[in-house]
């Protein structure tokens, strides 16, 4: 397929090592002289949202490895940005920490345009969890596949279809899913987040839209509507039978698909990090953590400070090589009009 119409491609689990950490978490608690006091992970998005929900879920295990408390801070605008951008100014102690979605807020930085941080200025800790980008349909309509989908848009049966707001990544998948993937919609619909999106495409405003794996949960739950195609390359263990885009075409999770990556303001000590790491490890490997991931089909996977450097550093290359990111901004500019 030409990757290059709209965009170039827009269009395992591993434990930290423990060499030569500061702390230990042997009977869950972290030795040395860190921390001493209470500690803030700052969330970038509202209260109640999938980020949210999985540090709310963590934040009382890693407080028992810590030994200390940890109050989840709520920073939501400018799709995560704002969050980003508070916590780039916190001290550098360790104290304060927060979670971004990769690749979406290094998506939102490079269409934003902003030139006086970058996202790689962060120090890694580590990332605890995985979800991404599914596509919900109404059940008035009967479709069960991507495929039933493109045919109900080519017949003109449903024109519409809904996505996460204006220069948002879930705006270039639209565009994305129409240009390289067929699905004919005429007109797309931006709204104001996804649970907004969830309530359009539940009362029949919208026949079909963009939604989180762990949002689309909740939608189905309501039995007015049903998740028909997978836009990551995790399976869902939710949606077990669900259809995958890759059927369709080449894989897009490089910009569906969202690693929570806890990260630290820049200058923050190694050994620090480490121990905020097997904080979050032991929070994330514990069992409540696989009792809910298990009841609630949220994906809980751990990985240490060398692979959330990883990922912190190649999500923007990755971004760059598939996403003609001049053409999406004409596009941007011409739907605000």
């Amino acid at each position: 397929m030409n990757r290059r119409t709209f965009v170039t491609g827009l269009g395992a689990t591993s434990a930290i090592s423990l060499t030569g950490m500061a702390g230990c978490l042997d009977d869950g608690q972290a030795s040395g002289s860190f921390p001493s006091d209470s500690l803030t992970w700052m969330i970038p998005w509202s209260e109640g949202g999938g980020t949210d929900t999985y540090a709310r879920q963590l934040a009382p295990l890693a407080e028992e490895a810590l030994d200390e408390s940890i109050e989840v801070r709520n920073e939501p605008g400018a799709g995560g940005l704002s969050g980003m951008e508070w916590l780039l100014n916190q001290p550098d102690d360790g104290y304060v920490f927060g979670t971004g979605n990769t690749p979406s807020w290094q998506f939102g930085w490079r269409i934003q345009g902003i030139d006086d941080w970058e996202p790689t200025d962060f120090d890694p800790i580590a990332y605890s969890g995985v979800f991404g980008y599914t596509i919900i349909v109404n059940d008035e309509y009967g479709i069960d596949d991507f495929g039933g989908l493109q045919d109900a848009y080519a017949d003109g049966e449903i024109d519409s279809f809904a996505f996460q707001g204006v220069g948002h990544d879930s705006h270039a998948v639209s565009y994305l899913l129409r240009d390289e993937y067929d699905l004919e919609w005429d007109t797309a619909v931006p709204y104001d987040g996804g649970g907004a999106v969830n309530e359009a495409v539940i009362s029949g405003e919208v026949p079909a839209g963009i939604a989180t794996n762990t949002s689309a949960a909740d939608a189905v739950d309501s039995g007015d509507v049903s998740a028909v195609v997978n836009l990551m390359d995790t399976d869902l263990e939710a949606f077990p039978e669900i259809d995958q885009i890759t059927n369709y075409g080449d894989s897009l999770s490089y910009i569906a698909e969202f690693q929570l990556t806890h990260v630290a303001p820049p200058g923050t000590p190694e050994e620090v990090r480490r121990d905020l790491a097997e904080a979050i490890e032991y929070a994330a490997t514990h069992e409540e953590t696989e009792a809910w991931e298990a009841d609630t089909g949220n994906i809980v996977e751990y990985g240490g400070l060398d692979e959330t450097a990883s990922i912190l550093e190649s999500a923007l290359d990755d971004l760059e090589a598939n996403v003609d990111f001049e053409t999406f901004e004409q596009r941007i500019e011409e739907d605000r009009e």
